[in-house]
């Protein structure tokens, strides 16, 4: 991680902590829904192919014991889930301060791609925060991986697991709260400047 990138400039005057986190998964898991459901709050039922990166970014108040709180600026990388895209993924993962990796539960071969993207993300980040996220977690009749399998990557990852419906929003900002703390603890415990 590169020193603090947390003063105020002309353009910028956010004084907070600014984070990089970038959505990683196969294609189609729901990446780009899940942070459209947590930046806006919004949903589009009609699948839309990430083409190469795209970028949002969301303020939160992270709040503590004994009432303090601290304001994060999360700056979001959703990246297509092409193998087309493997080289591009690897110089916009470069400085990432954590990851949301997500997989579709109604698509047992998502989650059987989660050790290759967990790979790929440690290999550049190795430090950085992982949250998990098993995605569509409301179309409940068509769900073929289960909870176990999820509980089983959360501990080999050594990484927190959600499961989360863009569709529905459960658990969604709950994921992306829990990734923040942990960057933020991250930093606290190393002494680090967050990066953007």
């Amino acid at each position: 991680m590169s020193g603090a990138r947390n003063q105020p400039n002309e353009t910028d005057v956010f004084d907070g902590f600014k984070f990089r986190v970038v959505a990683l998964g196969e294609a189609a898991v729901g990446k780009t829904s899940l942070l459209r459901r947590y930046t806006e709050n919004a949903f589009d039922e009609e699948y839309k192919a990430t083409i190469g990166t795209t970028f949002a970014s969301k303020d939160v108040e992270l709040e503590y014991e004994g009432g303090h709180s601290r304001k994060v600026r999360l700056v979001l990388w959703d990246m297509g889930g092409q193998a087309t895209y493997r080289e591009l993924r690897r110089q916009f993962m470069k400085g990432a301060s954590g990851a949301i990796i997500a997989y579709d539960v109604t698509r047992p071969e998502t989650y059987m791609a989660m050790n290759t993207w967990f790979s790929s993300f440690r290999e550049v980040c190795p430090d950085a925060a992982v949250v998990i996220c098993a995605n569509k977690v409301d179309l409940e009749d068509q769900r073929m991986v289960p909870n176990e399998p999820g509980y089983m990557l959360r501990d080999w990852f050594q990484a927190e697991y959600f499961e989360t419906s863009a569709k529905t929003g459960v658990e969604v900002e709950k994921a992306f709260i829990r990734l923040a703390h942990m960057i933020m603890d991250k930093v606290k415990e190393e002494g680090r400047g967050p990066t953007m």
